[in-house]
Protein backbone atom coordinates (compact mmCIF):
# COMPACT_ATOMS: atom_id res chain seq x y z
CA UNK A 1 0.00 0.00 0.00
CA UNK A 2 2.99 2.31 0.74
CA UNK A 3 4.98 2.17 -2.32
CA UNK A 4 1.43 2.58 -4.37
CA UNK A 5 0.63 5.73 -1.94
CA UNK A 6 4.49 7.43 -2.81
CA UNK A 7 3.89 6.83 -6.82
CA UNK A 8 0.43 8.48 -7.12
CA UNK A 9 1.63 11.37 -4.65
CA UNK A 10 4.55 11.36 -7.59
CA UNK A 11 2.25 12.09 -10.29
CA UNK A 12 -0.32 14.39 -7.96
CA UNK A 13 2.62 16.58 -7.64
CA UNK A 14 3.97 16.65 -11.01
CA UNK A 15 0.38 17.74 -11.70
CA UNK A 16 0.37 20.23 -9.39
CA UNK A 17 3.66 21.71 -10.51
CA UNK A 18 2.64 21.77 -14.76
CA UNK A 19 -0.90 23.21 -12.58
CA UNK A 20 0.96 26.09 -11.44
CA UNK A 21 3.06 27.14 -14.21
CA UNK A 22 -0.14 27.14 -16.83
CA UNK A 23 -1.93 29.50 -14.23
CA UNK A 24 1.32 31.57 -14.51
CA UNK A 25 1.17 31.38 -18.38
CA UNK A 26 -2.12 31.99 -19.72
CA UNK A 27 -4.05 33.13 -16.23
CA UNK A 28 -1.75 35.27 -14.11
CA UNK A 29 0.07 35.92 -17.08
CA UNK A 30 3.32 36.63 -14.72
CA UNK A 31 6.73 37.14 -15.74
CA UNK A 32 8.69 33.92 -15.06
CA UNK A 33 12.31 32.48 -16.58
CA UNK A 34 10.91 29.29 -18.73
CA UNK A 35 14.70 28.29 -19.22
CA UNK A 36 14.89 27.97 -14.96
CA UNK A 37 11.89 25.96 -14.55
CA UNK A 38 12.89 23.71 -17.47
CA UNK A 39 16.37 23.58 -15.69
CA UNK A 40 14.46 22.47 -12.63
CA UNK A 41 11.83 19.74 -14.31
CA UNK A 42 15.21 17.98 -15.63
CA UNK A 43 17.08 17.91 -12.28
CA UNK A 44 14.13 17.20 -10.84
CA UNK A 45 13.31 14.14 -13.28
CA UNK A 46 16.82 12.93 -12.89
CA UNK A 47 16.77 13.19 -9.86
CA UNK A 48 13.43 11.21 -9.11
CA UNK A 49 14.82 8.43 -11.75
CA UNK A 50 18.13 8.54 -9.18
CA UNK A 51 16.09 8.12 -5.94
CA UNK A 52 13.91 5.20 -7.52
CA UNK A 53 16.51 3.19 -8.66
CA UNK A 54 19.38 3.74 -5.88
CA UNK A 55 19.08 6.04 -3.34
CA UNK A 56 15.22 4.69 -2.24
CA UNK A 57 17.08 0.69 -1.75
CA UNK A 58 19.87 2.38 0.24
CA UNK A 59 17.72 4.45 2.65
CA UNK A 60 14.82 1.24 2.85
CA UNK A 61 17.91 -0.81 3.20
CA UNK A 62 19.26 0.94 6.30
CA UNK A 63 15.96 1.51 8.01
CA UNK A 64 15.78 -1.80 7.87
CA UNK A 65 18.82 -2.94 9.32
CA UNK A 66 18.36 -0.52 11.74
CA UNK A 67 14.82 -1.63 12.77
CA UNK A 68 16.11 -5.04 13.06
CA UNK A 69 18.80 -3.87 15.65
CA UNK A 70 16.14 -1.97 17.75
CA UNK A 71 14.79 -4.18 20.60
CA UNK A 72 11.26 -1.98 20.07
CA UNK A 73 8.31 -2.53 17.81
CA UNK A 74 5.51 0.13 17.28
CA UNK A 75 2.12 -1.24 15.89
CA UNK A 76 1.16 1.48 13.78
CA UNK A 77 -1.97 -0.65 12.49
CA UNK A 78 -3.40 -1.59 15.73
CA UNK A 79 -2.47 2.25 17.25
CA UNK A 80 -3.16 4.54 14.56
CA UNK A 81 -2.40 7.47 16.56
CA UNK A 82 1.11 6.42 16.38
CA UNK A 83 1.90 8.07 13.14
CA UNK A 84 1.47 11.24 14.23
CA UNK A 85 4.35 10.37 16.63
CA UNK A 86 6.14 9.16 13.86
CA UNK A 87 5.29 12.08 11.60
CA UNK A 88 6.26 14.89 14.45
CA UNK A 89 9.93 12.77 14.98
CA UNK A 90 10.03 12.70 10.78
CA UNK A 91 9.53 16.57 11.14
CA UNK A 92 12.24 16.91 14.19
CA UNK A 93 14.84 15.12 11.84
CA UNK A 94 13.91 17.10 8.85
CA UNK A 95 14.92 20.07 10.83
CA UNK A 96 18.73 19.06 11.84
CA UNK A 97 19.18 17.35 8.28
CA UNK A 98 18.14 20.86 6.64
CA UNK A 99 20.01 23.06 8.96
CA UNK A 100 23.07 21.20 8.27
CA UNK A 101 22.44 20.95 4.97
CA UNK A 102 22.81 25.06 5.42
CA UNK A 103 25.69 25.42 8.49
CA UNK A 104 27.98 22.52 7.04
CA UNK A 105 30.10 23.15 4.02
CA UNK A 106 30.16 19.66 2.65
CA UNK A 107 26.73 19.34 3.17
CA UNK A 108 25.92 22.70 1.45
CA UNK A 109 27.92 21.64 -1.46
CA UNK A 110 25.01 19.29 -2.29
CA UNK A 111 21.64 21.22 -0.95
CA UNK A 112 22.87 24.49 -2.92
CA UNK A 113 21.49 23.20 -5.88
CA UNK A 114 17.82 23.48 -4.52
CA UNK A 115 18.61 27.60 -3.53
CA UNK A 116 21.03 28.55 -6.51
CA UNK A 117 17.70 29.39 -8.65
CA UNK A 118 16.37 33.05 -8.57
CA UNK A 119 12.90 32.24 -9.58
CA UNK A 120 10.45 30.80 -6.88
CA UNK A 121 7.66 28.58 -7.83
CA UNK A 122 6.20 24.82 -7.26
CA UNK A 123 9.16 23.41 -9.92
CA UNK A 124 11.76 24.81 -7.35
CA UNK A 125 10.95 21.80 -5.08
CA UNK A 126 11.93 19.08 -7.48
CA UNK A 127 15.41 21.45 -8.16
CA UNK A 128 17.39 18.79 -5.77
CA UNK A 129 20.55 17.41 -6.27
CA UNK A 130 21.29 14.18 -7.40
CA UNK A 131 23.07 12.93 -4.60
CA UNK A 132 21.95 14.53 -1.78
CA UNK A 133 19.62 11.49 -0.95
CA UNK A 134 22.80 9.37 -0.59
CA UNK A 135 23.16 10.89 2.83
CA UNK A 136 19.70 12.04 3.81
CA UNK A 137 18.81 8.83 5.02
CA UNK A 138 21.20 8.96 7.83
CA UNK A 139 18.87 11.56 9.69
CA UNK A 140 15.76 9.36 9.95
CA UNK A 141 17.63 6.73 11.38
CA UNK A 142 15.69 7.37 14.76
CA UNK A 143 12.70 6.36 13.44
CA UNK A 144 13.45 2.48 12.84
CA UNK A 145 15.79 2.23 15.67
CA UNK A 146 12.62 3.52 18.39
CA UNK A 147 10.81 0.73 16.28
CA UNK A 148 8.77 2.14 13.21
CA UNK A 149 8.75 -0.31 10.65
CA UNK A 150 10.89 0.40 7.39
CA UNK A 151 8.14 1.44 5.28
CA UNK A 152 6.77 3.23 7.70
CA UNK A 153 9.46 5.14 8.34
CA UNK A 154 10.19 5.94 4.60
CA UNK A 155 6.14 6.68 4.61
CA UNK A 156 6.57 9.25 7.68
CA UNK A 157 10.17 10.87 5.81
CA UNK A 158 7.85 11.18 2.33
CA UNK A 159 5.01 12.86 4.20
CA UNK A 160 7.03 15.66 5.33
CA UNK A 161 8.99 16.24 2.00
CA UNK A 162 5.29 16.14 0.31
CA UNK A 163 4.35 19.47 2.82
CA UNK A 164 7.25 20.72 1.61
CA UNK A 165 6.22 20.89 -2.28
CA UNK A 166 3.30 22.78 -1.31
CA UNK A 167 5.42 25.92 0.09
CA UNK A 168 7.27 26.53 -2.60
CA UNK A 169 4.18 29.33 -4.28
CA UNK A 170 3.92 32.74 -3.92
CA UNK A 171 0.38 32.75 -5.15
CA UNK A 172 -0.45 31.72 -1.19
CA UNK A 173 0.58 34.98 1.11
CA UNK A 174 -0.24 33.97 4.35
CA UNK A 175 -2.35 31.41 6.91
CA UNK A 176 -3.00 33.62 9.88
CA UNK A 177 -2.90 32.18 13.08
CA UNK A 178 -1.23 29.10 11.36
CA UNK A 179 1.93 30.87 10.65
CA UNK A 180 3.12 30.18 14.69
CA UNK A 181 2.94 26.46 14.42
CA UNK A 182 3.20 25.90 11.02
CA UNK A 183 5.43 25.78 8.26
CA UNK A 184 3.97 28.06 5.06
CA UNK A 185 4.56 29.34 2.08
CA UNK A 186 5.42 32.91 3.56
CA UNK A 187 8.31 31.49 5.72
CA UNK A 188 9.81 29.24 3.46
CA UNK A 189 9.58 32.02 0.82
CA UNK A 190 12.05 33.65 3.66
CA UNK A 191 14.02 30.54 3.80
CA UNK A 192 14.78 30.77 -0.01
CA UNK A 193 15.90 34.31 0.56
CA UNK A 194 19.53 36.32 0.32
CA UNK A 195 18.08 38.97 1.92
CA UNK A 196 20.64 39.60 5.34
CA UNK A 197 18.15 38.97 7.71
CA UNK A 198 16.46 35.68 5.72
CA UNK A 199 19.97 33.64 5.50
CA UNK A 200 19.82 30.69 7.74
CA UNK A 201 16.22 31.06 8.80
CA UNK A 202 12.99 28.82 8.81
CA UNK A 203 14.66 24.90 8.90
CA UNK A 204 11.32 23.88 9.72
CA UNK A 205 9.40 21.17 6.88
CA UNK A 206 5.70 20.86 8.70
CA UNK A 207 5.97 22.45 11.71
CA UNK A 208 7.92 25.96 12.29
CA UNK A 209 8.21 25.60 15.99
CA UNK A 210 11.39 24.03 15.89
CA UNK A 211 12.74 27.31 14.22
CA UNK A 212 10.83 29.24 17.11
CA UNK A 213 12.45 26.80 19.55
CA UNK A 214 16.26 27.05 18.51
CA UNK A 215 16.43 30.50 17.57
CA UNK A 216 16.25 30.46 13.55
CA UNK A 217 13.05 31.33 12.79
CA UNK A 218 12.58 34.76 11.04
CA UNK A 219 8.89 36.50 9.61
CA UNK A 220 8.85 37.14 5.64
CA UNK A 221 9.18 41.48 6.38
CA UNK A 222 10.22 42.71 3.15
CA UNK A 223 10.25 41.47 -0.75
CA UNK A 224 12.40 38.19 -1.07
CA UNK A 225 15.15 37.98 -3.06
CA UNK A 226 16.11 34.76 -4.32
CA UNK A 227 18.78 32.54 -4.64
CA UNK A 228 22.51 32.65 -3.43
CA UNK A 229 24.41 35.20 -2.70
CA UNK A 230 26.69 34.54 -5.92
CA UNK A 231 24.50 33.36 -8.33
CA UNK A 232 25.19 30.43 -10.33
CA UNK A 233 24.94 32.08 -13.59
CA UNK A 234 23.65 28.88 -15.40
CA UNK A 235 21.27 26.73 -16.89
CA UNK A 236 23.25 23.95 -17.16
CA UNK A 237 21.76 21.57 -15.14
CA UNK A 238 25.56 19.65 -14.36
CA UNK A 239 26.43 22.63 -13.25
CA UNK A 240 23.63 23.37 -11.22
CA UNK A 241 24.27 20.30 -9.53
CA UNK A 242 28.22 20.26 -8.80
CA UNK A 243 29.74 23.61 -9.22
CA UNK A 244 30.09 24.12 -5.61
CA UNK A 245 31.08 20.13 -5.07
CA UNK A 246 33.89 21.12 -7.15
CA UNK A 247 34.78 24.30 -5.84
CA UNK A 248 35.12 22.20 -2.33
CA UNK A 249 37.24 19.75 -3.66
CA UNK A 250 39.63 22.92 -5.24
CA UNK A 251 39.96 24.56 -2.29
CA UNK A 252 40.21 21.45 0.35
CA UNK A 253 42.80 20.14 -2.50
CA UNK A 254 44.64 23.90 -2.47
CA UNK A 255 44.42 23.89 1.46
CA UNK A 256 48.28 23.77 3.01
CA UNK A 257 47.38 21.07 6.04
CA UNK A 258 44.83 18.73 7.01
CA UNK A 259 43.11 20.85 9.82
CA UNK A 260 42.18 23.60 7.00
CA UNK A 261 40.88 20.70 4.68
CA UNK A 262 38.58 19.72 7.65
CA UNK A 263 37.70 23.23 7.91
CA UNK A 264 36.59 23.29 4.48
CA UNK A 265 34.67 20.07 4.67
CA UNK A 266 32.70 20.58 7.97
CA UNK A 267 32.72 24.32 8.94
CA UNK A 268 30.24 26.57 7.50
CA UNK A 269 30.16 27.87 3.96
CA UNK A 270 32.50 30.99 3.69
CA UNK A 271 34.83 29.98 6.04
CA UNK A 272 38.40 30.10 5.25
CA UNK A 273 42.17 29.66 7.01
CA UNK A 274 43.47 32.79 8.32
CA UNK A 275 45.03 34.79 5.06
CA UNK A 276 43.35 32.63 2.22
CA UNK A 277 41.08 35.07 -0.06
CA UNK A 278 39.13 32.40 -2.16
CA UNK A 279 36.41 30.43 -0.26
CA UNK A 280 34.87 29.14 -3.35
CA UNK A 281 31.16 29.37 -4.45
CA UNK A 282 29.26 31.57 -2.10
CA UNK A 283 26.59 29.73 0.02
CA UNK A 284 24.09 31.93 1.73
CA UNK A 285 26.40 32.44 4.61
CA UNK A 286 28.84 34.09 2.12
CA UNK A 287 29.62 37.09 0.25
CA UNK A 288 31.84 38.68 -2.08
CA UNK A 289 32.37 42.29 -2.60
CA UNK A 290 33.36 45.22 -2.80
CA UNK A 291 33.00 44.81 -6.71
CA UNK A 292 34.53 47.41 -9.35
CA UNK A 293 31.88 46.68 -11.68
CA UNK A 294 28.69 49.21 -10.80
CA UNK A 295 26.15 46.93 -12.83
CA UNK A 296 23.88 44.65 -11.41
CA UNK A 297 20.93 41.88 -12.32
CA UNK A 298 17.93 42.67 -11.74
CA UNK A 299 17.44 42.11 -7.67
CA UNK A 300 20.71 44.27 -7.00
CA UNK A 301 23.22 41.25 -7.12
CA UNK A 302 25.96 40.90 -9.57
CA UNK A 303 25.33 40.14 -13.22
CA UNK A 304 26.05 36.60 -14.65
CA UNK A 305 29.63 38.11 -16.17
CA UNK A 306 30.93 38.99 -12.63
CA UNK A 307 29.89 35.61 -11.37
CA UNK A 308 31.73 33.68 -13.67
CA UNK A 309 34.95 35.51 -13.28
CA UNK A 310 34.53 35.10 -9.74
CA UNK A 311 33.58 31.40 -10.22
CA UNK A 312 36.48 30.37 -13.04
Amino acid sequence: MIPTIIQNMNVVIGSLIIGELIVRCFVKRDSYDHKDSLANFAIGIVNRIITTVAWSAVMLGAFTIAHNLSPFRIDTETYVWTWAIAVLMSDFSFYWYHRCGHEIRALWSIHCVHHNSEDYNLSTSVRLSWIESSIRWVYWLPLPLVGFGPLESLMAYMLVRWYQVLLHTEYVRTLGPLEWILSTPSHHRAHHGKNPQYIDKNYGGVLIIWDRLFGTFQAENEKVKYGTLTPVASYNVFKINFIELAHLIRDMKQAENWGDRVGYFLKPPGWAPEGATDAGFAGPQQQYGPFPDASWSKDGDMTATQAEKISA
